[in-house]
């Protein structure tokens, strides 16, 4: 088979089953071969196992940390999809710069990737970011329900765009916290870190890390107010991309099951999503524990580090994580965070055969001669199983069809960008409906 060009994929991890299926099977009717690499051997087995074994692909095990095994990589490729952790994008762009290579990922436009925007446009290069799931998705969906809407002559008084990635609560089992990891557990861990900026009611809203996950607000989903959401990050940046200036609330957030913030805003207080700080001498849940509250550990205990009551509920999640167990820790002088992380990927293991649950929902008021209207746009997706997940779908699925596209040149546009065309969004959404990824929409 003659090989038209090749796309390179950095990262085979959790969000990647349904991107390497699906260009998997568009590169055989393509001719367009694929590059897989990841620094860990486990994924590229994973890997082997979901794509067509006919397609051509090669399969490369990257040397973590080494920048020429990155770009003897990157420079195989017509275009690269980067599904590595955020720290190592900075190093793909400039690979992706150096050898004129589109590039992709679904990861957050950082201020340091800002600055390369003149030299990706110099060299005629499209570097797509947000492009996954939240951010991603939830861009595209929302731009293409705002110009329905703006065509109707409605002006938008308020915007509320949230996004969870939860379990489906068939498989919650007897985890009373109601969550369970289906994409990086360390961006869970640090989430919320700095603080969340947005407008309500035409007030303009700050909210510090610590203060947080005390201001989660309740979330009715099918008239049941099982669920709640926190504001996400600073929702500002999105306003005027969003044409939305002048809207009178704007808030991006992040949904989870009702009672979570509660409880991991303890763990907040403790100090132990503290990213910053070393721990010496812990080699165990228990010596982990030792640092934030020393001698006997029980809810009165917990409360007089606090300051503070706790709820039955709350406890009964903290106690979940056996925090006083005698569990070795694996990895010596860890950050606080990298140590709960530890203790939760065992605590919050999406097991084998388990499904997750992706929910967004977008809520939009307008008005128009006087008559108001809310306009309420909801995705919903369940997991297939543990490897082929929601999450994995709504991230995976958007970045590879815009790749498509980018390949193509049915859209492509010089710069650093968001997925804000939509010459690109609506070919992209008019495919992921064909793979059951849709919104529901209603009038109220």
């Amino acid at each position: 088979m003659a090989v038209k060009g090749k796309i390179v994929i950095l990262g085979a991890g959790k969000s990647s089953s349904y991107l390497l299926r699906h260009l998997s099977d568009w590169s055989i009717n393509n001719q367009v071969g694929l590059l897989i690499a990841d620094a860990f051997p486990d994924a590229l087995s994973k890997a082997r196992a979901i794509v067509r074994p006919e397609a051509l692909i090669e399969f490369v095990l990257l040397r973590e940390g080494d920048v020429f095994s990155l770009e003897d990589v990157v420079m195989q490729g017509t275009l690269v999809i980067s599904m590595l952790p955020v720290a190592h994008h900075y190093g793909v762009a400039q690979a992706c710069l150096k050898y004129n290579k589109h590039l992709l990922t679904a990861s957050y436009i950082s201020n340091e990737m800002q600055v390369l925007d003149r030299e990706v446009r110099q060299k005629g290069l499209t570097f797509l970011f947000e492009c996954g799931l939240d951010p991603g998705l939830d861009h595209m969906s929302a731009f293409e329900l705002l110009d329905r809407i703006q065509h109707k002559g409605e002006e938008v008084l308020s915007f509320v765009s949230i996004t969870g990635g939860l379990v489906d609560p068939a498989y919650e089992g007897d985890n009373p916290w109601q969550y369970k990891f289906t994409w990086n557990p360390r961006n869970v861990v640090i989430a919320g870190k700095g603080t969340a900026l947005f407008r309500e009611n035409a007030l303009i809203k700050k909210i510090p890390y610590k203060q947080l996950f005390a201001n989660a607000r309740p979330l009715a989903w099918k008239g049941i107010e099982e669920l709640e959401y926190y504001p996400n990050r600073d929702s500002f940046k999105y306003q005027e991309q969003y044409g939305l200036q002048a809207v009178q609330t704007f808030i991006r957030g992040t949904i989870r099951r009702k009672g979570y913030s509660e409880a991991w805003n303890v763990l907040v207080q403790l100090g132990m999503t503290d990213d910053e700080l070393i721990l010496d001498k812990v080699t165990s849940y228990a010596s982990f524990l030792a640092h934030f509250v020393p001698g006997i550990w029980n809810k009165q205990a917990l409360e007089s580090k606090l300051n503070a009551t706790v709820s039955d509920d709350v406890w009964k999640k903290i106690s979940y994580l056996t925090l006083d167990a005698d569990i070795a820790l694996v990895n010596p002088r860890q950050t606080a965070a990298a140590y709960l992380q530890e203790i939760l990927e065992v605590k919050w293991l999406l097991n084998k055969g388990d499904k997750d649950w992706v929910l967004m929902q977008h809520r939009i008021k307008t008005v128009k001669k006087g008559i108001e209207k809310e306009y309420l746009s909801t995705l919903s997706v369940k997991g297939e199983d543990d490897l082929f997940t929601a999450m994995a779908k709504t991230v995976g699925l958007p970045l590879a069809m815009a790749a498509v596209c980018i390949y193509n040149n049915t859209w492509r546009e010089p710069g650093i960008h968001i997925p804000s065309d939509p010459l690109l969004y609506l070919q992209v959404l008019a495919q992921l409906k064909k793979e059951g990824v849709s919104f529901e929409e209603e009038q109220i």
